[in-house]
């Protein structure tokens, strides 16, 4: 039986691994603390055998890791294959400042993810070392705007004489800041108001007046 990695394509992995992987983050859903959980209690959720799990895995911890990475390699598909079905960068940036938004109160979403990977726990430091792997590149979220802001350019919307990398830091320093703004609560300015500072922000720096 292969041993998973964290690293695999998520169309490659097996169909009992992803039962698993979707019990880890249906519980962490609903608040259970990723470094209390039981590989029973994952697998009495998942609705398999202990016995399966460590046929693929050594550890409850491999298991949550990789659950989670799993999780935000699927949001970051459908997050670039939303983006680039979009064929302006306003109209781009919008809707990924709509999504932010919306995903606000959500139980189970990428920008929970989010936070579980900024308490500098342990855990937090594992997932980052898979996603900081070479074979996760694809999956990273300054990727997917370089691509965005590199095509901007060549189309005229965006000003080509910024260096893209800044360009690139720069928005996704704002919109984080943006998702951890509004998940995390006690803003002195309403969230629609903030959403469009951040979006008029970018495009004042980024385009040409």
């Amino acid at each position: 039986m292969a041993r998973i990695t964290g690293t695999e394509e998520t169309g490659r992995i097996p169909p009992k691994v992803l039962l698993l992987y979707q019990a880890v983050n249906q519980l962490l859903a609903e608040g259970a603390d990723p470094a209390n959980l039981k590989v029973s209690t994952i697998t009495d959720r998942a609705g398999i055998g202990k016995g399966t799990a460590y046929e693929y895995f050594d550890s409850k911890e491999e298991i949550v890791t990789h659950a989670v990475v799993y999780q935000m390699q699927t949001a970051m598909e459908q997050l670039e294959k939303e983006l680039l079905a979009r064929k302006s960068f306003r109209d781009q940036l919008n809707y990924l400042l709509d999504e932010v938004s919306a995903q606000k109160g959500e139980s189970n979403c990428f920008l929970k993810l989010v936070h579980l990977l900024t308490d500098n726990s342990q855990f937090s430091r594992q997932v980052q070392e898979i996603l900081d792997s070479a074979t996760c590149e694809r999956y990273r979220l300054i990727r997917l705007f370089r691509k965005l802001l590199g095509s901007a350019v060549e189309r005229g919307e965006v000003k080509g004489n910024l260096p893209l990398d800044y360009m690139v830091f720069s928005m996704g320093g704002r919109v984080l800041a943006y998702m951890v703004a509004i998940t995390g609560g006690d803003l002195q300015i309403e969230i629609p108001r903030m959403r469009k500072l951040v979006y008029e922000g970018i495009l004042a720096e980024f385009c040409p007046a």
